[in-house]
């Protein structure tokens, strides 16, 4: 009994010290890409990482791991986050700065609902990009589809997301060590079940139309 009791308290305090040291290099990647550059390498990393670390195929150092990614990512992954910038950029301002009149609340309602969507579909961008090969324009569309297809898991992830900020607010220390780690592996169990159900489905499709149904079919399901 005391050892199941010592073997329990080893292993949360391993997995609390794992996401601690994959968020202090979250934040120390996106400094070397000054800042502008860093973050969505650094994130991409993060969320390889933690995806190998879930699946029991980390290796033995942790920062030669993520340097491997984040080298290995930094510019397909500023590419498509290009695409992600600019599109909340034009939301921000038809939000936020332009001036809607009385005539047009339901075009402001629409784009509420559509910033929404575009939200769902950044939380889903980082497991899918770290998930499946795509070419790097490719991603944004997948997001995109998918949060349409699974609404309820993007509003979760959302939340969850929400939820962390906010807890970690009343200490605002605990930024530094887990709030990208955190907000990563909650996600990430989210969605990899799912992707893993595609993943097998379209193992080895036969041809190009087999592999886009399979695409639609998981899009559909999820």
């Amino acid at each position: 009994m005391t050892m199941g009791w010592k073997n329990g308290l080893a292993y949360v305090s391993s997995i609390i010290m794992k996401l601690a040291a994959i968020n202090l290099l979250w934040l120390f990647f996106i400094v070397v890409g000054a800042v502008v550059f860093g973050v969505f390498p650094s994130t991409i990393a993060m969320f390889a990482v933690m995806r190998k670390w879930m699946k029991g195929n980390l290796g033995s150092s942790l920062i030669k791991e993520f340097w491997f990614f984040y080298k290995k990512e930094f510019w397909r992954t500023n590419g498509a986050g290009a695409g992600f910038v600019l599109i909340g950029y034009i939301l921000y301002v038809d939000l936020f700065i332009y001036q809607f009149g009385e005539d047009q609340q339901i075009l402001q309602l629409l784009l509420y609902i559509l910033s929404a969507f575009y939200c769902m579909a950044a939380a889903y961008f980082f497991p899918l990009y770290v998930h499946h090969e795509f070419k790097w324009y490719q991603y944004l569309k997948v997001a995109i589809l998918t949060s349409f297809s699974a609404p309820f898991r993007g509003l979760l992830m959302l939340f969850l997301a929400y939820g962390i900020y906010f807890l970690m607010s009343k200490s605002p220390g605990l930024y530094l060590f887990f709030f990208g780690s955190g907000i990563a592996y909650l996600w990430l169990m989210i969605t990899l079940p799912t992707f893993q159900k595609l993943l097998n489905q379209n193992k080895k499709p036969r041809n190009k139309k087999t592999a886009i149904q399979g695409r639609m079919k998981w899009w559909s399901e999820t």
